[in-house]
């Protein structure tokens, strides 16, 4: 058995430049007034977006989090300490041992309901990709090109005959 030996180039500015299809054209820049009406678009448009995400994701934690809330508001307010004479909110059942078992379970239970809030909105910003929903400002300060077609896809696909 024989080793072939590979020789790593080190790439500089010495390297080929890239075919034509795959060079990079540089961008040009917008006028002072085009790139300030698109920096307030951009930035419109980020803030909706973030907007939107702060509000799905008080929706998922405030519903993942709402028996935990109940638990500690009940115990809270029914327990003899806390609560007024005339509370029609308490029932009999709700005995100072009950309200502070609520409390106890709805402080102990308030992390993992976090955590089945927090997972919930992580799953469905990742399905729903909401990351990929910010503008970069870049989109602002140049022009976007106009993109390349490959000249060789649009000859193959003139060769194709349907049978």
């Amino acid at each position: 058995m024989s080793r072939s030996n590979v020789s790593l180039v080190a790439v500089g500015d010495d390297s080929p430049a890239l075919p034509p299809p795959y060079t990079p054209v540089p961008p040009t820049p917008r006028d002072p007034l085009d790139c300030w009406a698109c920096a307030v678009l951009v930035t419109a448009h980020n803030l909706l977006v973030g907007t939107t995400n702060l509000l799905i994701f008080i929706l998922l934690c405030g519903g993942a989090l709402a028996p935990s809330a109940i638990m500690l508001l009940y115990g809270f307010l029914c327990h003899p300490q806390f609560r007024r004479p005339k509370e029609t909110l308490c029932s009999t059942l709700l005995t100072p041992a009950a309200c502070t078992t609520l409390l106890v379970f709805g402080v102990i239970l308030f992390i993992p309901f976090l955590i089945l809030g927090l997972a919930a909105y992580a799953r469905l910003a990742q399905a729903l990709h909401l990351g990929s929903c910010f503008l970069p400002y870049s989109r602002a300060m140049y022009q976007s090109q106009p993109e390349r077609k490959n000249r060789a896809k649009e000859q193959h696909k003139e060769g194709k005959a349907w049978v």
